[in-house]
């Protein structure tokens, strides 16, 4: 993705890995092959691939005001525990190089805002230093949704009190604890304000506080959906939610909202896991909507 302009705000996108994921039907349980075959003229090979796999990314973005640097989302991490996920297991990805590329070192970064805590939007929140998570940005204020917090942290007590597998393949003891317990953290409302144009909204459903960062410069706006949508592909038919999600109902009302505010207007759509170029517009497509990369 090239850097995009958003009124006076720049938002460049830092990529820890992009390509063939997981199988469609096993990301959207719903999926109707008859629906996308139909839909084939858009959607293969750019979002699907020839042997039926999601094409994906994991990314971050910066979101560049003029006042602070804005961190979306953080990945999955290096060095990570993730036994029962193989592809993020003990990664070595080269995302701070990434980082350096968009110009920014760790310590140029002042938010840190996770629009929900899933294990491939915290990752980066930490890394390993002398055997110990330390926070990776070290002079940012990460910022997370009380409501999204109270529900991993309750789960991660029960675990440990259960002697249970960890919730959520552990990303809550390395990669969110550490910065709480570093007083880095600040926990908010899901209408928290960055700065005049930047604030947060609520999307729940994918997961219980899930959060979406709305973005509105000189008359431009943008949305960063976070797990809204893991794929254009939902646009088909936004019922189809992903197994991912912790309430696939409300999941689907969430990005009915936001698609009929948003479809045939100028606001650009950011999914948090889109293929290159990642960025884009809704547009009515027939009884449904599809996806219009952005140029």
């Amino acid at each position: 993705m090239t850097p995009l302009n958003i009124g006076e705000f720049r938002i460049q996108r830092v990529t820890e890995t992009e390509g063939p994921f997981a199988p469609l039907e096993f990301v959207l349980p719903a999926v109707d092959l008859a629906k996308v075959q139909a839909q084939a003229s858009w959607v293969r090979p750019r979002y699907l691939s020839a042997d039926n796999k999601l094409v994906m990314g994991f990314y971050s973005y910066v979101l560049s005001t003029g006042r602070h640097h804005i961190l979306v989302d953080s990945c999955v991490g290096n060095d990570k525990e993730r036994p029962t996920r193989a592809s993020w297991h003990r990664q070595d990805y080269g995302y701070l190089q990434a980082l350096e590329r968009a110009g920014l070192q760790p310590e140029d970064i002042d938010f840190v805002c996770c629009t929900h805590l899933h294990a491939d939007h915290v990752g980066w929140n930490t890394q390993i230093k002398d055997g110990r998570w330390v926070p990776t940005f070290p002079k940012a204020r990460y910022v997370f949704g009380r409501t999204e917090y109270a529900h991993w942290e309750t789960a991660h007590r029960e675990a440990l009190a259960s002697a249970t597998e960890p919730p959520n393949h552990g990303s809550f003891a390395d990669s969110v604890l550490p910065v709480v317990e570093a007083g880095r953290a600040d926990l908010v409302a899901e209408d928290f304000e960055f700065e005049q144009g930047v604030y947060l909204r609520p999307a729940f459903g994918h997961t219980p506080g899930n959060c979406c960062l709305h973005v509105k410069s000189q008359g431009a706006q943008a949305v960063f959906s976070g797990d809204i949508f893991h794929t254009p592909v939902q646009l088909i038919d936004l019922s189809w939610s992903s197994r991912f999600c912790h309430d696939a109902g409300a999941a689907e009302a969430t990005r009915r909202q936001l698609v009929e505010s948003i479809a045939d207007t100028s606001t650009v759509l950011l999914g948090a896991h889109f293929p290159t170029p990642t960025a884009g517009r809704v547009a009515s497509a027939g009884e449904g909507f599809k996806w219009v990369e952005e140029a």
